[in-house]
């Protein structure tokens, strides 16, 4: 029980107050594309008493420097290459908005302070070629995992996706397991994500022979790593945002 517990604390998205000086952000995307463009916008906020700062560290789906234009609330340009530097006073929140001023790019952010008190969320925006936004989804902080799970629903036409991102010094070789509503795993999938690189990947491009179903994709490795899951209607427009669930190993 106990252990059951500390994983549903440690659960990606959670809002818990942890002791965790490092979180991350596993999808980022930014830049213009034909027709459109998209837009990450990431909140910070500082739950204690005591003054904090840190840094918003930004990699491409290679591992290189993400660099793009960010913003802060006040409209102000704050970040130097793929870096930005904030400080926050006692409960005091930041806003940070990125300008499409690149080619579309994707990647993960990672969240670097000297208290564990400092909580975020991010938001990714797709716009259209006149700047209107056409759906938005959230992007919960992430804390890294070693076996974990996102729901799969690819009925009717819909398409679910997962990005993964790999925060440590070694390489990941990462086990996927498409698992069917009655839990059995039908599909089984290895990929290798190389130190501080991002994979972000649908079901139908990671198991092209999958039906639609229900179920579960659960992946793991022995070194943690963070990840989000997506939902998009089958016209690839609408779409949200679907948190992981923790695996016991």
């Amino acid at each position: 029980m106990r252990r059951a517990l500390l994983l549903m604390l440690l659960v990606v998205g959670t809002t818990t107050v942890c002791s965790a000086q490092t979180f991350y952000f596993p999808h980022i995307a930014v830049g213009a594309f034909e027709g459109g463009s998209w837009r990450t916008t990431i909140f910070l906020s500082n739950a204690t008493g005591s003054p904090a700062a840190g840094t918003i560290t930004f990699a491409q789906d290679d591992g290189t420097p993400f660099s793009s234009t960010w913003l802060d609330e006040t409209g102000n340009t704050v970040n130097r290459v793929n870096v930005i530097a904030f400080t926050l006073g006692p409960s005091e929140s930041r806003k940070f908005i990125s300008v499409g001023d690149v080619p579309i790019a994707t990647g993960f952010a990672t969240v670097n302070s000297g208290s564990g008190g400092v909580l975020g969320a991010a938001m990714f925006t797709e716009l259209d070629a006149f700047g209107n936004m056409i759906a938005e989804a959230g992007v919960p902080m992430a804390i890294p995992l070693g076996k974990q799970a996102i729901f799969v629903d690819t009925t009717n036409g819909f398409l679910t996706g997962v990005a993964v991102a790999n925060p440590n010094n070694t390489s990941l070789h990462i086990h996927f397991e498409l698992v069917s509503d009655s839990g059995q795993i039908i599909l089984t999938q290895l990929r290798d994500l190389a130190p501080g690189q991002h994979l972000s990947t649908f079901i139908h491009e990671l198991f092209p022979d999958a039906p639609p179903l229900v179920g579960r994709l659960q992946f793991w490795c022995v070194n943690p790593m963070v990840s989000v899951g997506l939902r998009f209607q089958p016209s690839f427009t609408v779409f949200t945002t679907m948190p992981p669930i923790a695996i016991l190993p």
